[in-house]
């Protein structure tokens, strides 16, 4: 069962996930095979998906294997390497210290990062 704190940090990530790759909730839903509903309360926090499900989020929404299995603590990090596989967006949402517009900047420096790496590597 979920604390409170996972179910808040979970709800963030998977709406921040979902908006970047511009889904709709009911497409997201369609995507892996339930009702819009069922995507509605897992981002307001009412509830959360199965372990199975997690999985197909997570690759629905282009996410590194359990970023948000270990967010609901499904998956337990059983070395020091796993936890490194936590990418860095997931790893901003979970962060309770962390509010709203701080989240923001810090996703969007990253972002511009990786753009500037990008660039520089194809250039």
């Amino acid at each position: 069962m979920a604390t409170d704190e996972q179910r808040e940090a979970f709800r963030r990530t998977l709406r921040r996930a979902r908006e970047t790759r511009e889904l709709t909730q009911r497409a997201l839903s369609r995507a892996i095979g339930l009702t819009n509903s069922a995507v509605w309360q897992w981002e307001e926090g009412k509830a959360v998906p199965r372990p199975e499900v997690v999985a197909k989020l997570e690759t629905t929404l282009g996410l590194t294997p359990g970023v948000l299995s270990r967010v609901l603590g499904y998956l337990p990090i059983t070395q020091a390497g796993d936890q490194a596989t936590m990418d860095v967006l997931a790893a901003v949402e979970a962060d309770p210290k962390l509010g709203e517009r701080e989240r923001k900047l810090l996703a969007t420096i990253y972002r511009e990062l990786v753009a500037q790496r990008e660039a520089g590597q194809s250039g």
